[in-house]
């Protein structure tokens, strides 16, 4: 109960300071939280409670990516999504080669654990935690480095995701008059307004419990039948299937309250972050994940120079490589980009398709390389 107080709290306040004042709106709600989080894990050393965390993590998560998703007009943002599918390849490409590279210059420093870290690596940089989470159990790493990987990890992401919202905020914001799914019927242009109205709040949550009741039935069913699919999957088909029926203005306040919702995960990222243990013996490890993500953003960077891609959407899709499709959504609302939304998930949810498959097929490769 504790954490969950604690949590709510430095949601609350961080959502506070970024309204109320400047350097809170130039930065935004997502930073502000990210940066109170990691202060209270670093100062007082202070960490939410595993059960709090993987509560905030999973239902919570989920409710909110299905709260933003029955918002979003599938006819209108679905031809978005292309645009973000070269970006995001060439950050799986430029993450598979720093991963490879950096690893082996660095495998005198970092010792026979590299193999390992090189298959963690190539998982979670190229779709998020779930992909770390499968590859870390298939290669039974050590808890030990699992810990260390983990908060190099959780660094370097949050890193990359504060500097995203530094360089891609009030940058490429869509006119009034781009078909975006901005100017629909679902009112997305202002998510706050949206959620003045207690009963519009009521009548969200019950669509979002509603879709997280039927994937969870779903889910089951499937697995009786003998068909075992990522339960985001079939959450954001559900939620996606139920954004198409009638009725879109009793979902009008889903957005806005998914951009809340989905604002503790990024606290509990925070206040899960300790750079005591980077700093002696995980300081290798975390050298390694910066490095690679580093190269990363670089490349996407600079192929965005050489292609002329939108900052946003560059930024967007690197981040579903490094983070996955929660953090690459939250990405795309902190920047004001509510066409982004759609195309995040869906770029994303295919990172969690193959990104355990190249992690292990990195691991394994490297295994029959170096052994």
């Amino acid at each position: 109960m504790a954490s969950l107080i604690l949590i709510a709290g430095l949601t609350g306040f961080g959502w506070w300071l970024a309204q109320v004042t400047r350097v809170g709106r130039k930065l935004g709600t997502t930073m502000v939280i990210l940066m109170l989080g990691l202060g209270l894990a670093n100062v007082i050393r202070w960490a939410p409670a595993p059960s709090t965390v993987a509560w905030v993590n999973g239902p919570l998560t989920s409710l909110a990516i299905a709260e933003l998703l029955l918002a979003v007009d599938l006819r209108t943002v679905l031809p978005a999504a292309r645009r973000l599918l070269q970006p995001f390849i060439s950050a799986v490409a430029a993450t598979l080669m720093a991963v490879l590279l950096v690893g082996w210059l660095l495998s005198p420093w970092l010792g026979h654990t590299w193999i390992s870290l090189a298959g963690l690596f190539s998982a979670t940089f190229t779709g998020g935690s779930l992909n770390f989470v499968s590859v870390a159990r298939s290669l039974q790493t050590p808890p030990s480095l699992l810990l260390i990987a983990t908060a190099a990890d959780h660094v370097a992401f949050t890193a990359w995701f504060v500097v995203s919202l530094v360089i891609g905020r009030d940058r490429e914001v869509p006119s009034s008059g781009e078909s975006s799914g901005v100017d629909g019927p679902i009112g997305l242009q202002d998510p706050a307004a949206a959620l003045t109205s207690g009963r519009a709040l009521i009548v969200s949550l019950l669509w979002g419990g509603g879709t997280l009741l039927l994937t969870d039935r779903l889910v089951a069913a499937l697995n009786v039948l003998g068909v075992a699919l990522p339960s985001i999957l079939v959450l954001t088909t559900v939620a996606l299937m139920a954004a198409q029926l009638p009725a879109a203005e009793s979902r009008r306040a889903c957005y806005g309250l998914g951009l809340v919702l989905i604002q503790p995960f990024f606290a509990v990222i925070g206040l899960s972050t300790s750079f005591t243990g980077l700093f002696g013996d995980g300081l290798p490890v975390l050298f390694y994940a910066v490095v690679v993500v580093m190269v990363q953003a670089l490349f996407v960077l600079q192929a965005r120079r050489w292609c002329r891609w939108p900052m946003a959407e560059s930024l967007v899709a690197s981040q579903a490589a490094v983070g996955g499709p929660s953090t690459a959504l939250a990405l795309a609302g902190s920047l004001g980009r509510a066409d982004l939304v759609l195309p995040s998930v869906a770029i994303g949810l295919l990172g969690y398709l193959f990104g355990t498959y190249l992690g292990l097929a990195v691991s394994a490769l490297l295994s029959l390389l170096m052994g």
